[in-house]
C-alpha cells in the first residue's frame, strides 16, 4: 500500500508542475486560495474478516464481523489555483469518533467498541466552470487515516468473562492507513468571494485491529471502511 500511495503522490506531483507552467499561471489567478468549511457526516460502507479468529476467543466461529457507525463532524480544506482551471487541495477536520458494533456471532454483545480518527487527504483538484456563478469540481489523491484513541466497551470485556472466565480487561487497537482519496462538488456563488458548497468524498479506509484480553492478544481483524464524507457548508476565496 505504501508503494502504491508513493507512486500516486509522484504522478499527482509531476502532473502539478506542468499545469502550473501552462496558459494561466497561479500568480495571475483571481483569488488563488479557497478555504471551504462545514459540517460533515462520515458514512462508511464497511465490512470486514470474522472478529473471533481460528484462536476462538472462547467463542464458536461464525458469521461474524463489526459495524462501524456514522459520525458527523466539522471539516475544512484549503484549495490553490495552479491555473484557471485546476487547483491543489488539502483536506482536513475535526476528529471523528466511531461506535464499533458486532454483527453475527458477536451481535448480541451491541457496542465492541468506540474509535476516533483524522483523515487528512490532499487531491488534485480540477474545476470545470472557475468563474461562474455554478463552480462544479473533482478531484483525486491520497489519504492518510490516523487513530487517535480506540477503546473497547465494557460489554464486551463482560461478554467475554462470562464465556472464558478470568476477563479482567479488553483494549483495542487500530493501524493507520495509507489510501486512494476521490472527491467531488459544487460551489455555488453568494457574491464575490463567498460561495454555497457541497461536496461528497470517498476514502479508501483499511484498518486492522487487534483486540487484546488481559494484556495479551487474543485475535485479530481487518476492517474495511472505505467511508464516503458528505459535507454541506460555505466557501470564501481570498
Amino acid at each position: 500500500m505504501f508503494r502504491k500511495t508513493l507512486i500516486l503522490t509522484s504522478m499527482l506531483a509531476a502532473t502539478a508542475v506542468p499545469l502550473a507552467a501552462s496558459a494561466q499561471s497561479a500568480d495571475s489567478v483571481e483569488n488563488p486560495w479557497l478555504l471551504r468549511f462545514g459540517g460533515a457526516n462520515v458514512l462508511p460502507l464497511d465490512s470486514s474478516q470474522g472478529v473471533i479468529g481460528s484462536n476462538g476467543l472462547g467463542l464458536v466461529q461464525g458469521n461474524d464481523g463489526v459495524n462501524v457507525d456514522d459520525a458527523f463532524g466539522f471539516t475544512f480544506s484549503l484549495s490553490y489555483a495552479l491555473t484557471d482551471n485546476w487547483a491543489a487541495t488539502l483536506l482536513a477536520s475535526a476528529p471523528f469518533n466511531h461506535d464499533i458494533d458486532g454483527k453475527g456471532a458477536t451481535a448480541a454483545v451491541g457496542e465492541l467498541a468506540d474509535a476516533t480518527h483524522l483523515p487528512p487527504s490532499l487531491s488534485l483538484e480540477y474545476r470545470f466552470n472557475p468563474y461562474g456563478k455554478i463552480r462544479p469540481y473533482v478531484g483525486a489523491g491520497v489519504n492518510w487515516t490516523v487513530w487517535l484513541d480506540s477503546d473497547t466497551s465494557p460489554a464486551l470485556t463482560s461478554a467475554l468473562d462470562g464465556i472464558i472466565g478470568g476477563v479482567t480487561s479488553t483494549d483495542i487497537n487500530l493501524s493507520n492507513s495509507f489510501g486512494l482519496a476521490a472527491n467531488v462538488g459544487i460551489d455555488w456563488e453568494l457574491s464575490e468571494n463567498w460561495a454555497i458548497n457541497t461536496n461528497i468524498w470517498w476514502l479508501d479506509l483499511q484498518t486492522e485491529a487487534k483486540i487484546f484480553v488481559n494484556g495479551a492478544e487474543a485475535t485479530r481483524t481487518k476492517v474495511n471502511i472505505h467511508p464516503l464524507v458528505f459535507s454541506l457548508g460555505f466557501a470564501w476565496s481570498f
